[in-house]
C-alpha cells in the first residue's frame, strides 16, 4: 500500500477502547470514511454502539465499536494497538494469523514486555512493544505513537503535539496523515527505540512527581525533580546503548512534563496517594487503569543493577514501591543523591 494511495476511503482499526484508545479513535475519525474500535468485551462494544460513548467520551460518527477482531482486521490496512503492556503479546499472537507483512501497526502503549526468567534480569528479557510486533507478527510496516498527549485534553482538542516514530518512511507519512488536525501537530522520528524508551521511562518519574505534590512540595523542587529526572533518563538510555535523539523532543521532555505535572496520569497518581498514606497493593486494587510505572520502576532498576549504574531517583522510588520506604527518608536521600549525580553534569 502506497502512502500516496491512503484514502478516506480506507478503514482504520484501534485495538484497545480505554481513554486513549478512544481519544486516538475520534483523533483520526476527522480523517477517514470508517474507524473500527475494538474492544474485547462483546457488552462493552453493543453498549458503546447503541450509548456513542466510550470511556466517558462522546464517539464520533463514524466510529464502529466491535468485539469481532476478525472482521476488523481484515477491513482495515492500519491498525493502532493501544493495550496495556502485559496484555501487548497476547493481543498480537491472538491477531498475527490475520496480519499480513504490508499491515500498518502503529502501537500506542508506553510499557515494557517482561518475559519470564530465572536468576538475574537482562536486556534480552525485555521487549519494547516494536520489538513485540516483529517477534510475533509478519508485519513489515512498524511504529510507534508517543507524546504529551493525554486523553481528556485530546477530548478538549487542547493545541497538543505528538511523535509518529518509525523506520519506514511510509509508516511517517501515514501516520501524519491520518492524526494531523490544525489543533494536533505531528512529527515524524526515524529513532523508534529513542522515542519508546523515552515514552517508557518517564512513567518511572511521574510516580515521583506524585509523591512530590502529595507532599506538599511547589513549584521549586518539582523543577529540581525534572532536572534530575531527564538527566537520568538520558543515563538510563546511554547505558542501555539506546540513542537518545528523541529525549529533548515531545516524546521525551514533552510527555515528561505533561505525565509529571498533571492529575490526570495514573503514574502521578500512584505517586500522590502513596504520599497521603495509602499502600500500593490497595491503589493497584482500585485503580480503573493499568499504570505502566510501576512494573518499569521494578525492571529498571534491576537492569541498572546489573550494569553497575547509579540511577538515584528511580532506586529511591523503587524503595519506597517495594521495600516500604518512608517518603520522607526517600526525600533527603534524593537531596543528598543529587550532589554526587555525575550524569548532572552532562
Amino acid at each position: 500500500m502506497d502512502s500516496k494511495q491512503f484514502s478516506l476511503s480506507n478503514h482504520v482499526a484501534i485495538l484497545g477502547a480505554g481513554k486513549f484508545g478512544t481519544a486516538v479513535a475520534n483523533l483520526i475519525a476527522a480523517n477517514v470514511n470508517q474507524v473500527w474500535l475494538y474492544t474485547h468485551k462483546a457488552a462493552r462494544a453493543a453498549a458503546g454502539q447503541i450509548s456513542r460513548t466510550m470511556a466517558a467520551q462522546p464517539l464520533a460518527a463514524n466510529i464502529v465499536v466491535t468485539d469481532d477482531l476478525v472482521t476488523v482486521l481484515r477491513a482495515c490496512p492500519v491498525i493502532f494497538p493501544i493495550v496495556p503492556a502485559v496484555k501487548f503479546r497476547g493481543l498480537m499472537q491472538e491477531i498475527a494469523v490475520h496480519l499480513r507483512p504490508d499491515h500498518i501497526c502503529i502501537h500506542g502503549t508506553k510499557g515494557l514486555d517482561l518475559a519470564r526468567h530465572d536468576g538475574v534480569l537482562t536486556r534480552s528479557h525485555l521487549a519494547t512493544m516494536s520489538e513485540v510486533i516483529m517477534q510475533e507478527t509478519t508485519v513489515q510496516q512498524i511504529g510507534c505513537l508517543a507524546g504529551p498527549n493525554l486523553s481528556g485534553d485530546l477530548v478538549k482538542r487542547d493545541p497538543a503535539v505528538t511523535v509518529i516514530a518509525s523506520s519506514a518512511e511510509k509508516v511517517l507519512s501515514i501516520g501524519k496523515q491520518l492524526l494531523t488536525q490544525n489543533w494536533f501537530r505531528v512529527y515524524p522520528s526515524h529513532d523508534l527505540l529513542s522515542v519508546e524508551m523515552c515514552s517508557v521511562l518517564k512513567n518511572i518519574f511521574a510516580i515521583g512527581a506524585g509523591m512530590l505534590q502529595g507532599m506538599g512540595y511547589q513549584c521549586n523542587t518539582y523543577a529540581f525533580f525534572l532536572t534530575m529526572s531527564i538527566s537520568e533518563m538520558h543515563y538510563i538510555m546511554t547505558s542501555m546503548g539506546i540513542g537518545t535523539t528523541a529525549l529533548f523532543g515531545p516524546a521525551g521532555l514533552g510527555d515528561l512534563v505533561a505525565t509529571c505535572g498533571s492529575t490526570a496520569s495514573r503514574n502521578y497518581t500512584i505517586g500522590y496517594r502513596l504520599a497521603k498514606g495509602e499502600t500500593l497493593s490497595a491503589i493497584l486494587h482500585t485503580a480503573k487503569e493499568v499504570s505502566e510505572g510501576v512494573q518499569t520502576v521494578k525492571v529498571i532498576h534491576q537492569l541498572m543493577q546489573l550494569y553497575s549504574v547509579e540511577a538515584p531517583i528511580t532506586r529511591l522510588i523503587y524503595r519506597i514501591l517495594f521495600e516500604e520506604l518512608p517518603l520522607k527518608t526517600g526525600l533527603a536521600d534524593f537531596i543528598r543523591a543529587s550532589e554526587s549525580a555525575a550524569y548532572l553534569l552532562m
